[in-house]
């Protein structure tokens, strides 16, 4: 595992990925930066008058470790000093990290199916892993679960679902808690009777769950209640925003 350092990466450009929601890419081609695949990074601002959160935030990084050239980090933009400095980025504007951190990572040796449970934003790190499993064509069947409140929430939907169409490892479903009739895919918040649905062996797998405490904490519960043993069970809080 790499040892955190401070890094000065050249922002690149940011992509709207989804309602009020985008992907900000860092040129990493001249940095010697590796990370495990849900690992994380915290980014430093220079803000003039910071909130009472300063000016810094930890974001997992949202892009596989394969590619070379850059890193992303996606996120909600919300109006806090943080967000409005980091969405007035120019290209070119050196942006300081630290990193990489966290134990909340894909661990490609360990051979268990996996089932990745996710609530809005907390899709991130599964993103990074599922691209890194794709690209490295693992064979450990995976899962994705995730639940976003509306449709024009949701990230990485067609990314994604274009790697499960051509990648028989991989299953991805996306559920909605506030639908319209336009939507076609699973409504309702995650559970019990979902996961048993797209895990038939869903006492086999490790479940990893990833959102803001309280989805965390309710999914914890579902997977605990239906058998799952809690050594198979790996959480991660996202508490801002």
């Amino acid at each position: 595992m790499s040892i955190a350092k401070d890094l000065y990466l050249p922002f690149l450009k940011k992509e709207k990925v989804a309602n009020n929601t985008y992907t900000f890419y860092f040129d990493s081609s001249k940095q010697n930066l590796t990370f495990l695949p849900g690992q994380y990074m915290r980014v430093i601002l220079d803000i003039e008058n910071p909130d009472n959160r300063g000016n810094s935030r930890f974001f997992t990084i949202s892009s596989s470790p394969l590619d070379k050239k850059y890193i992303t980090i996606t996120t909600r933009i919300i109006q806090s000093s943080f967000k409005k400095r980091l969405a007035d980025l120019r290209a070119g504007e050196k942006v300081k990290f630290f990193g990489p951190m966290g134990k909340f990572y894909f661990d490609e040796n360990t051979k268990n199916n996996r089932v990745f449970l996710a609530g809005g934003i907390g899709l991130t790190p599964f993103h990074s892993m599922i691209k890194y499993a794709h690209s490295k064509k693992l064979s450990i069947q995976m899962t994705l679960i995730v639940s976003f409140s509306k449709a024009n929430d949701m990230v990485f939907y067609d990314e994604l679902s274009g790697i499960a169409k051509i990648n028989s490892m991989i299953k991805v479903v996306y559920t909605i808690t506030h639908p319209t009739e336009e939507w076609k895919g699973e409504r309702g918040r995650i559970s019990a009777s979902m996961i048993g649905k797209y895990v038939p062996n869903f006492l086999e797998p490790r479940y990893l769950i990833v959102g803001p405490p309280a989805m965390v904490a309710a999914m914890e519960e579902v997977v605990e209640n239906m058998g799952v043993p809690n050594e198979k069970i790996f959480i991660e809080n996202f508490t801002g925003y």
